[in-house]
């Protein structure tokens, strides 16, 4: 009985709030029937369509588990590594969760190879022999992968959803591209002269709003 797993993350850009990386595995002999659900990259579903989703693909999964790395813990990993290692580390957790034979990955850097044996470094010698697949675009190719996409997204908008509700107003999508959401930063900032405990401070966004803000007490003083 081999089990695979499927490994995404969503949330690795946004200025505010927390990043998730969510597995889930499957038997391969119930491979055909994981794929005959219609799963797709949560990028491409719309918000009704992944919970419904999410519930079907619960019930045929063996196992899932969903990792949130929080904006301070980003921070601080920041300061010692890259925001591709602090991916690669979860991806690793996720693996010695589950605990698979073969883990499918939504690759981040250029080569697939490279990253499947960064990723064994940070195993455990009983988990060596595992293997790891790690493409591009493997959300979109391989259902499984496709699973976890949901689940990281849905845990994703769920987040987002609890800080809208804690801060009273609608923070947006929480990316830097996004108008609500740097319009957000800047009102708390100016209000509080501090960002709010989400904001990832070593984003530039947060930096250049500090900067901006600063600049301009220092021309009303």
């Amino acid at each position: 009985m081999e089990l695979i797993c499927g490994i995404d993350e969503a949330g690795r850009g946004p200025v505010i709030g927390s990043m998730f990386i969510a597995g889930v595995v499957i038997e391969e002999k119930d491979s055909e029937k994981f794929s005959k659900i219609g799963l797709k990259d949560s990028k491409k579903l719309s918000d009704s369509k992944r919970r419904e989703l999410e519930k079907e693909l619960k019930t045929v999964c063996k196992n899932f588990f969903v990792e949130e790395i929080t904006a301070k813990k980003i921070d601080e990993l920041r300061q010692i590594m890259s925001l591709n290692v602090i991916e690669l580390r979860g991806f690793a957790k996720i693996i010695e969760e589950l605990k698979p034979d073969k883990a499918i990955l939504d690759l981040p850097e250029p080569d697939g190879e490279r990253f499947s044996k960064k990723i064994k470094k940070l195993l455990p010698e009983e988990m060596q022999s595992i293997e790891i697949v790690a493409e591009h675009s493997a959300d979109e190719n391989y259902p499984v992968v496709s699973a976890a996409s949901i689940l990281a997204k849905n845990a994703r908008e769920d987040h987002v959803e609890e800080l809208k509700q804690k801060y009273g107003v609608d923070i947006g999508s929480g990316y830097p591209h996004d108008k609500p959401t740097v319009n957000f930063l800047k009102k708390y900032f100016e209000e509080n002269r501090k960002m709010p405990e989400e904001a990832r401070e070593s984003w530039s966004t947060v930096k250049r709003i500090k900067g901006e803000s600063s600049q301009t007490s220092f021309q009303d003083f």
